[in-house]
């Protein structure tokens, strides 16, 4: 579940073809293309969301299809300045059954980009059951998930948890740790202040304003 060279994701996949403004996500999971599952797992406020509207962004200017799944409400601000808005279709889940119907619809749909913004809540109950309907739920949304991906880049949002020795790690845990191709943490930096993200072998501290990226490597 490494990054794959993306030399040769370019030469293998032609189907996602936008200009991403976040260049530090092609450093961290080799490039953005129909396949990967990317977790985006982080503390609440951190801008999780915020990276997920900016790649719907970037793909809608690209006159690309997009597909998002949110378990809360948008809102008017969060569509403010997107453009061809008629590319992007939206659903609402509030349990993990909504879940299993938004990803059944999208998997029919032809669309470049899928975002699931707020997945935590939608299987922390199914996670949290001790009986075998809750892991065959779990076990569903997995494959619900890996059959977009097919033709699809997946992005979804995910919470961060205390594992001890001050350590964190993804709030669904292992149950759920073989569901992403790449995980990328998302951790506030206690010296300067900015957002740190981290795969399994680099670390990148960014900041994203209104003159741009802001990107430095450890």
């Amino acid at each position: 579940m490494f990054p794959t060279p993306c030399n040769w994701l370019l030469r293998q996949n032609k189907l996602l073809k936008f200009q991403n403004t976040l260049p530090v996500l092609d450093e961290l999971v080799g490039g953005l293309h129909p396949g990967q599952i990317i977790e985006l797992c982080g503390p609440s406020g951190i801008g999780k969301s915020q990276v997920c509207w900016h790649l719907i962004r970037d793909c809608l200017n690209a006159g690309k299809n997009v597909a998002m799944i949110s378990s809360r409400k948008i809102q008017d601000y969060d569509l403010e300045n997107l453009p061809n808005l008629s590319n992007l279709s939206i659903s609402y889940a509030s349990s993990v059954y909504n879940l299993l119907v938004s990803l059944a619809a999208v998997n029919s749909m032809s669309v470049s980009l899928v975002v699931i913004d707020g997945i935590q809540p939608l299987l922390q109950a199914v996670l949290g059951s001790a009986n075998f309907k809750g892991q065959a739920l779990l076990n569903e949304v997995k494959c619900g998930i890996g059959t977009v991906s097919v033709k699809s880049l997946v992005i979804y949002t995910n919470g961060l948890v205390s594992v001890g020795d001050g350590n964190h790690g993804p709030a669904l845990g292992r149950a759920w740790e073989v569901a992403p191709s790449v995980r990328i943490m998302m951790l506030r930096d206690r010296e300067g202040g900015r957002v740190m993200w981290r795969n399994r072998e680099v670390t990148a501290r960014l900041e994203i304003g209104d003159q741009g990226v802001e990107i430095s490597w450890n």
